[in-house]
């Protein structure tokens, strides 16, 4: 019996589609969940593994974003907010309600202004009952965060927002889509367009495992590949503008022991520039980030540099200086690059995050922009795109009904009952067991360790040694429970011209986990 991989490989070659979606990350998956809901024969395909790109690198945070308020970005603040709401109701093992806290230090009409700001965040998401901010005292803002610095801590503004674990939230939109009917397979990059009579028809596409290119024919074609899109446009008009303006965001992540905090912080920025660093609880870790400064050079090698690393920590150590928190207590640090459209703003993080679309004269659809908080409403305003262009009558979008992840905890149970030895821990200390690699092999198109190791769970965030000592014992279960496929070429592989796929290094500092 083939493997899923395979089995989706041969119906991507085989069938023609309404629509072929390039690029697995949040807003590929999420275009081709709503694409399929609404009855449109939909394929997707990534050059590597689903959501390992820029939605591997986000703050873990699902939220409207503050800082949207100095630049009267409003529109953008309240769909992000509504749709923050939204998908805490769809998918509440993935997107669970956090406090945040922004300290004061003295007086002044700065926080005064973030007060008024913080009510005008609240109108703008429904005043959710039991999550409208307030300002809290001294006690307790140090109840929640007993090493922030206490000298001149006057107390805190608390309010509410999500926070998520991206890649989980991209597998189970791609599920659902799949669920919908929509075919994807992962390692299968886009090598040209095809086209009949000048307009976009379908893609080449080489399965990066073996090497076997195929022909996915397709009526609509678009590129959902975030800071790739340049080069996917030049596929289709090699004198195509470069449309995007890329910012490096970096994160660090440390252990829960050496920052105590049961709500996530926001720390000045170190540099005075108006920025705040956020400081997530996040799966028994904290996350420290991020960065966002302009990135010109190729997408495939971004990396974290030492600045970074140090304007992160300086940035933490401003409101924890006890903590004393050094490069040793970093666990991992991860980097991705924000899909910003270009503009005239001084600076990227000027820049909107508002998303485009757009149609070239031979008819590939483009989008690029948003945020992963409103990828659902991006894959809407896609798909109503991708009608137009079919000529097809307009059909609602279904997908702000549709749960996610709701039958994920109870499936990987019901395969560890059926196989008692899938019970056994992946890795001591975190919440992994074997039975998540089985299910990952099964159900979510895992091939590689690394698919597992950083995305299908975060054990290579959250582990110091990076999941390495449980790399084999991956391999192994991927093979086991993925049928069908070849040692050589799949579980347990190497990605030809990708070393070993890992994009990791022993030194945690240099731990940079390359997207692509």
């Amino acid at each position: 019996m083939p493997d899923y991989r395979t089995e989706m490989l041969r119906r991507l070659e085989e069938e023609t589609f309404d629509l072929l979606v390039i690029g697995g990350g949040i807003t590929g998956a999420g275009i081709a969940q709503d694409a399929a809901y609404r009855g449109l024969r939909t394929g997707l395909v990534e050059k590597v593994d689903f959501g390992s790109g820029t939605s591997h690198a986000s703050t873990k945070l699902l939220h409207g974003g503050l800082r949207y308020l100095e630049q009267w970005q409003l529109r953008l603040m309240y769909e992000a907010l509504r749709e923050r709401n939204r998908l805490a109701r769809l998918a509440p093992g993935l997107v669970q309600w956090l406090p945040f806290l922004i300290p004061i230090y003295g007086t002044g009409w700065k926080m005064e202004r973030i007060g008024a700001g913080l009510w005008l965040y609240d109108l703008l998401a429904g005043l959710p009952r039991g999550r409208v901010h307030r300002r809290i005292s001294r006690e307790e803002a140090l109840t929640l965060a007993p090493q922030l610095r206490a000298e001149d801590l006057r107390g805190a503004y608390l309010y509410y927002d999500c926070r998520t674990n991206d890649t989980r939230l991209v597998i189970e939109v791609l599920k659902s889509a799949l669920r919908g009917g929509a075919v994807a397979a992962n390692y299968a990059r886009v090598v040209a367009l095809e086209k009949e009579g000048g307009r976009v028809a379908g893609a080449r596409v080489r399965d990066v495992l073996t090497g076997r290119e195929r022909t996915v024919r397709a009526r609509c074609v678009v590129s959902a590949v975030g800071p790739w899109t340049d080069q996917v446009l030049a596929l289709d008009r090699p004198e195509e503008p470069t449309r995007l303006r890329p910012s490096r965001g970096v994160h660090l992540v440390v252990p829960a022991s050496r920052l105590q905090v049961a709500a996530a912080i926001l720390a000045p920025s170190p540099a005075g520039d108006g920025r705040f660093i956020f400081i997530v609880p996040w799966e028994g870790a904290v996350v420290l980030g991020t960065t966002d400064t302009p990135y010109t050079g190729d997408p495939d090698r971004v990396a974290a540099e030492e600045a970074d690393i140090d304007y992160i920590l300086a940035a933490a150590s401003q409101v924890f200086p006890e903590a004393g928190l050094t490069r040793a207590d970093v666990i991992s640090t991860f980097v991705g690059l924000r899909p910003l459209i270009g503009g005239n703003a001084p600076t990227t993080a000027a820049l909107s995050r508002e998303h485009r679309i757009w149609v070239t004269p031979s008819g590939l659809v483009a989008v690029a922009g948003g945020k992963l908080t409103t990828y659902r409403t991006m894959a809407a305003a896609v798909t109503d795109r991708v009608l137009r262009h079919l000529r097809r009558p307009r059909v609602p979008c279904r997908t702000g009904d549709l749960p996610l992840g709701a039958e994920t905890a109870r499936e990987v149970e019901a395969l560890a009952r059926q196989y008692p030895e899938l019970r056994e821990p992946l890795v001591p200390g975190l919440p992994y067991r074997k039975a998540d690699v089985a299910y990952a092999a099964r159900e979510e198109l895992a091939v590689l360790p690394e698919d597992v190791l950083h995305r299908r769970t975060r054990i290579s965030l959250l582990d110091p040694a990076h999941g390495e000592p449980q790399r084999k014992v991956v391999a192994d279960l991927l093979r086991r429970f993925g049928e069908g496929r070849s040692p050589g070429k799949a579980a347990g592989g190497v990605i030809p011209g990708e070393g070993d796929g890992r994009g990791l290094t022993p030194d945690p500092i240099d731990d940079v986990l390359n997207p692509w």
